[in-house]
């Protein structure tokens, strides 16, 4: 009778130890420089979206364990699935809700995508009217992000992966940089990241940008997580994100 009471004891006692550790436990969310909203300095980041997964987090009951990344990379494991992480935003697609978990709010809205090029390539550029058609001449060398999202028709163009589209630079800043190195003839990038280049980099203020090209308007982003989520870590993380008030978003399906 003893042993049956202390093997009750013990398990009544593990399982609370369980739930007090759960509900410590570090949730790993992955971050690579985006400035101005990630700024990372000595390897710390830090900025409006590392104060918001803070909350967030911190409001689920949970400390942020800070992974360095990159955009390709993180992708990568959200596609894998596997292991447990969430991010500082992405755009929801119905193929990206397929793999990943999106939280159904919208953390932010992010600016719209814009065609970089040099000065004396702009009119050649231009010509072609639409980045669906750009993406197709071969004559002209683009560098993309691996894991970008530029439009239905152009991401399944490159899908087939055309000897003339690099996808190699893992950050906006190091497609500018491709770009002026003369790798490639264009890039797409956000707008935003553009105007923050050329105040870190004085460089990119010799590129030129061609509007109303067929790129992404501004749209909204929501913190993706991998499929390895725990429906408790889901519930709990939606109940923050309600209890700060961020706007709900419809997840493409």
């Amino acid at each position: 009778m003893k042993f049956k009471l202390f093997t009750l004891l013990f398990a009544i006692v593990a399982l609370a130890t369980v739930v007090r550790a759960e509900d410590t436990s570090a949730l790993t969310v992955t971050y690579y420089h985006y400035p101005p909203d990630i700024m990372v300095n000595g390897g710390k980041p830090s900025g409006r979206y590392i104060d918001a997964l803070e909350a967030i987090v911190s409001g689920a009951g949970y400390r942020v364990h800070w992974m360095a990344s990159s955009i390709d990379d993180e992708a990568n494991i959200l596609d894998d699935g596997r292991r447990v992480i969430c991010t500082t935003g992405r755009m929801p697609t119905a193929e990206r809700a397929a793999k990943w978990y999106f939280l159904p709010f919208q953390f932010d809205v992010v600016a719209g995508d814009i065609v970089l090029t040099l000065p004396e390539l702009k009119d050649r550029i231009k010509m072609h009217g639409h980045i669906s058609k750009l993406v197709r001449n071969s004559s002209l060398t683009g560098t993309l992000l691996e894991s970008g999202i530029y439009g239905a028709e152009v991401d399944t163009f490159i899908s087939t992966n055309p000897g003339w589209i690099l996808r190699t630079g893992t950050t906006d800043f190091q497609l500018m940089n491709m770009l002026l190195a003369g790798r490639a003839h264009y890039t797409i990038v956000p707008e935003n990241q553009w105007l923050e280049a050329q105040k870190m980099l004085p460089r990119t203020n010799h590129l030129v940008a061609i509007p109303d090209f067929g790129t992404h308007p501004p749209y909204p982003i929501a913190i993706a997580c991998s499929k390895a989520l725990s429906t408790d870590m889901r519930t709990r993380l939606t109940d923050a994100m309600a209890q700060l008030e961020y706007p709900r978003l419809d997840i493409p399906k």
